[in-house]
């Protein structure tokens, strides 16, 4: 019997990544950068450290600190309760993308 055998190959677009300091990260997330100090800390947010300057945060960090946002001040859930929330929501996203391959 033949077997045959196939390549997946994913393109991904090159689209440049744009990284704000915690200033602006603080103001589009509409919190104190003390939260957001304290949100990296905790690893619930990574950001990236440039040499010689405070760490920058992409628009992936910023979609998660309002999803943070939400989830604490909306809905009243500690940090430990967010960590699990996103854990879990990773999660399920990967196996989503497992069951759609």
């Amino acid at each position: 019997m033949d077997e045959q055998q196939y390549t997946r190959i994913i393109l991904q677009g090159s689209r440049s990544i744009t990284y704000y300091s915690e200033r602006e990260t603080a103001e589009y997330c509409q919190m104190e950068v003390q939260m957001l100090r304290r949100l990296q800390s905790v690893g619930l947010i990574q950001g990236i450290e440039i040499s010689g300057e405070e760490r920058r945060y992409s628009d992936q960090d910023i979609t998660q600190l309002r999803r943070i946002r939400r989830l604490h001040r909306d809905l009243g859930i500690n940090l430990a309760g967010i960590e699990i929330i996103l854990r879990l929501s990773a999660r399920l996203e990967a196996l989503q993308r497992e069951l759609g391959q």
